[in-house]
Order: structure tokens, then C-alpha cells, then sequence
């Protein structure tokens, strides 16, 4: 999913025209209006910066977005999951097993992967905590990927400029990607 479709889904939502969405659908229809057309402001300022790079893996949605949508109140996991096109084998394991970031038995599959030889990094975004860096359904969503170094640099220029383009006060969230250096 890119940033594109999940702007579309929140607009959806907002407009009643998705109807497996009880809780979210709920939420977002009771956000008043002027922080909606504030929300949706965000998110298309966020969309052409990121268009902009055209990165293989999407960055996090803002993190004020993100807040205001309800996304870190955690209100249904699992509609939070498909308005994020995260694979339901990775919210499960997020949900069961209170998996918070990644962690070492992510790093330790690093180890047993792969590469290329021009692959520099590991990339997925932040908040988003796979059940595998090896998830298949992940890879294929766009939610975890491989970059070389030249590609690396332009990711640290686009997390610069959403910044400063898009700032916010949620300190969890200093980074719009994990990132997982393969090598120095």
C-alpha cells in the first residue's frame, strides 16, 4: 500500500463508502471538520514528498496523521491492520505477542538471509513489526524491502524533508523507516 491508497481509504471512510470498517469508519466520521481538512492536508503534503524520492517501501504515515486517526490508540487491531495493508500473519504476531519494535529474533534472521551484494540496508516503516523480515505477504505489500547505499542516502534526504515539511511531537516516532544496516 502507498500512501496514495491509504489517503483514498481515509476519504472512504470519512465518506461512509466502506463498510467493513465499523470501528475506524466511527472514528473518523466523528473527527470534526476542520482537523479533518487538516488530516487530509498532511497527508497530501506527505504524498508528493514521498512521490518525490519514489522509494520502494512506503515511510510511516505522519505520525500527527497517525494519531489523530486513532492508528496508536490502537482501536481494533486488526482494521488497523487492512487500512494499512499489513498482512494478517503480522498483525496477529503483533498482537499476541506484544512485539513492540524489532527485535532480536528479527536481527537474528538477518544473519540466515541473502543479499545482493549491492544491498545495503533492510527498510521497512516505522511501527510496522513484521512477524518475519522474511514475510512474503510483507515483502510483496511494499512494507519490507532491500536498498543499496545510493538509495539509503535518498531515504535520510526524504525522513529530512518530511520533517521539516510535516513536523510533529510524537516522540516515538524520530524516524519515518526502521532500518537495518547490512553492512558498513
Amino acid at each position: 500500500m502507498d500512501i496514495e491508497n491509504f489517503y483514498e481509504k481515509i476519504l472512504k471512510l470519512r465518506n461512509g463508502e466502506i463498510k467493513d470498517y465499523k470501528v475506524l469508519s466511527s472514528h473518523v466520521k466523528s473527527i470534526p471538520d476542520d482537523m479533518f481538512d487538516y488530516i487530509i492536508q498532511r497527508l497530501i503534503i506527505q504524498l508528493k514528498i514521498v512521490q518525490k524520492y519514489n522509494i520502494s517501501v512506503r515511510p510511516a504515515i505522519d505520525p500527527f496523521v497517525s494519531s489523530e486517526l486513532g492508528i496508536y490508540k490502537r482501536l481494533d487491531d486488526l482494521e488497523l491492520g487492512k487500512l494499512l495493508d499489513y498482512p494478517n500473519c503480522c498483525v496477529d504476531s503483533f498482537s499476541e505477542t506484544a512485539r513492540y519494535g524489532i527485535d532480536s529474533k528479527h536481527l537474528k534472521e538477518v544473519e540466515n538471509m541473502t543479499f545482493e551484494d549491492e544491498d545495503y540496508a533492510i527498510i521497512l516503516p516505522s511501527g510496522f513489526i513484521p512477524c518475519s523480515l522474511k514475510c512474503n505477504k510483507a515483502i510483496e505489500n511494499k512494507l519490507i524491502g532491500t536498498i543499496d547505499k545510493e538509495t539509503y542516502e535518498k531515504l535520510l534526504s526524504l525522513e529530512e524533508e518530511l520533517f521539516k515539511k510535516l513536523p510533529h511531537y510524537h516522540g516515538a516516532y524520530d524516524e519515518y523507516f526502521e532500518k537495518i544496516i547490512l553492512k558498513k
